[in-house]
């Protein structure tokens, strides 16, 4: 019993291992990737200093992600060979409510959370055509700063546009 125990031990991790393998060596999506700066709503009251940290977090998402080869800067010019291989990355914060310490304190249970709400927008560089439209929506608690709200951002729109590419891929 011990040996097949062991033997199915064997069998799981090298299964494992040969999952971790193929999904490194995966190619990216895209050749590359622009994250450009996203525009804010009247009426959200978000410092300028979130919009940085945003774009800085974002383009080490798509880095870390591996959704495409070389991440460039706003503005940084594509080749044209490259062009249609290439996306940018627009939106808007749509909504911030900036929460509630003392109703997280007392009720807790996500009450007096901070939310931020985000539309961005996947465009093929080349011809400006729609690739999706990710809406993001972020809660956290009250007491952290604008730098880790940025952060969960950053990730789940990251994350929902792998999932979107998987989709479209099947």
């Amino acid at each position: 019993m011990r040996i097949g125990v062991r033997t199915l031990m064997t069998v799981l991790l090298l299964a494992g291992l040969a999952a971790a393998a193929k999904e490194k060596d995966a190619t990216p999506r895209y050749k590359t990737a622009e994250a450009r700066h996203f525009t804010q709503v009247e009426g959200v009251e978000l410092t300028p200093a979130f919009g940085d940290y945003f774009y800085a977090e974002l383009r080490e998402e798509l880095k870390k992600a591996k959704l495409a080869g070389d991440v460039i800067g706003e503005g940084e010019t594509v080749d044209d060979a490259d062009a249609p291989q290439s996306i940018v990355i627009t939106g808007t914060i749509t909504e911030y409510k900036k929460g509630s310490v003392v109703k997280s304190a007392l009720i807790g249970f996500g009450a007096g959370m901070r939310s931020l709400k985000m539309d961005a927008d996947v465009l093929r560089r080349s011809d400006s055509q729609h690739l999706g439209v990710v809406h993001i929506h972020v809660k956290i608690d009250p007491t952290w700063n604008e730098k880790t709200m940025a952060k969960f951002a950053a990730q789940q729109l990251v994350k929902e546009m792998k999932a979107a590419g998987k989709a479209q891929a099947k």
